[in-house]
């Protein structure tokens, strides 16, 4: 019996020390080593997170019933002071490249009718273009179109253009918006079909 009592004791510190060992060994373990929160998600190693598209165009048109402009109305002359614009002239260095993205586009056939549509812009500038074919392409013939760009609030002439008339004969033509905000287009028109397009430009210098 007293042989057996140190091998008993020699077993028993043999068993504590791998214990320790084997404690010691996992303590030391980087790879199971936790960072501590830091209160934003970070994703495991070898996980990549998507970014979200910050592209997009935010301009919006919709149709506006009722018109909130009558067919025919009478237009004030948006240059009272009769001040004629001197074009200016500038140097290029280099051609910029133009890149135009298209918001809106329909078709309209317009006797003695009228369209409206509110324009939230967003991008500037917004060209709006319309290109007509008149029902009697007759110069003396009876096709107009008057299209006015106004104020939603006040209805307040902002912009107008159109086909005959004061308008000229040209058959397409563009009004620019430089401000952002909501506007109120119309068109008015006697037999005549209107293509309308609205859409922003941007200029690229390569």
């Amino acid at each position: 019996m007293r042989a057996r009592t140190p091998a008993l004791l020699l077993i028993a510190l043999l068993l504590v020390a791998c214990s320790g060992c084997i404690a010691l060994e996992k303590d030391g373990d980087p790879g199971t080593a936790e960072s501590p929160w830091s209160g934003i998600y970070q994703p495991p190693r070898g996980e990549t997170t998507s970014t979200p598209s910050t592209t997009g165009n935010l301009n919006a048109v919709i149709p506006v019933d009722p018109v909130p402009v009558q067919p025919g109305e009478h237009l004030p002359d948006p240059n009272t002071a009769n001040v004629t614009s001197i074009p200016m002239t500038r140097l290029e260095t280099t051609t910029p490249v133009v890149e135009t993205t298209t918001v809106f586009e329909d078709h309209y056939t317009l006797y003695h009718s009228a369209r409206g549509l509110q324009v939230d812009v967003v991008d500037v500038p917004f060209i709006i273009t319309f290109s007509v074919t008149p029902k009697h392409p007759e110069p003396d013939s009876h096709s107009r179109l008057v299209v006015t760009v106004r104020d939603p609030e006040t209805l307040k002439l902002i912009a107008d253009e159109g086909y005959h008339g004061i308008y000229g004969s040209d058959p397409e033509k563009s009004i620019t918006l430089y401000q952002a905000g909501r506007y109120i287009v119309t068109l008015d028109g006697r037999f005549v079909d209107v293509k309308v397009t609205m859409g922003t430009e941007k200029m690229n210098v390569p």
